[in-house]
């Protein structure tokens, strides 16, 4: 139950009686310690009585939990709290910041070893694949498995143009159908855990 809808008692009655049961003690023993008998207790873990608000206060004292989560009601989350990009901006912005930073030191390398060299610039397209490799990688060892695939997958396809921009011999038509290759096996791994994990 969430902000307040739904039957806050059974989920006031529930969380009582679970967190009794997480301290270790029976209805006779809470009762004694509360001042109230344990058809008292029994009462409130079945949702035919509400302790008042000082004896809610010191349950949830008891059993590590607010008075709200003792009656199953819990805040709204912030936008920002959901998003896995607001909640890692930081290290993701750290992240790309060191790459492309990394991309522009080549590049200046590059014309200053190299100044007739035209492909310099590619140096930012490379990057792009590293960028993306290193968030997908932060998003799995965040368990942010939804953005995990989608860094990874924009990783393979920035990697493939990267080829060929690189490699221009090489024939396009290749490099992106191994592209495909990959990208259908990630699908499929991840089909295959999805589907063991619903079993």
């Amino acid at each position: 139950m969430e902000n307040g809808r739904g039957d806050w008692r059974d989920a006031l009655a529930k969380n009582l009686a679970e967190g009794r049961k997480s301290v270790g003690l029976t209805q006779t023993e809470l009762g004694e310690k509360m001042n109230y008998s344990d058809k008292s207790v029994s009462k409130w873990e079945r949702g035919e009585g509400v302790p008042d608000v000082g004896v809610l206060i010191k349950l949830g004292e008891l059993y590590g939990k607010t008075p709200d989560e003792l009656l199953g009601l819990k805040p709204e989350t912030k936008h920002s709290e959901k998003n896995p990009l607001f909640r890692h901006a930081a290290v993701l912005l750290t992240m790309a910041a060191i790459v492309m930073l990394s991309a522009l030191a080549a590049y200046i390398l590059i014309r200053a070893v190299f100044p007739a060299a035209r492909g310099a610039w590619l140096a930012f397209i490379v990057a792009l694949p590293v960028m993306f490799g290193l968030s997908g990688t932060a998003f799995l060892v965040w368990k942010d498995y939804a953005w995990a695939f989608g860094a990874l997958s924009i990783a393979l396809w920035t990697a493939c143009l990267s080829i060929q921009l690189c490699f221009g011999k090489l024939n396009p038509a290749f490099v992106y159908a191994g592209g495909g290759v990959l990208q259908l096996a990630a699908i499929a791994a991840c089909g295959f855990v999805l589907i063991h994990r619903s079993r």
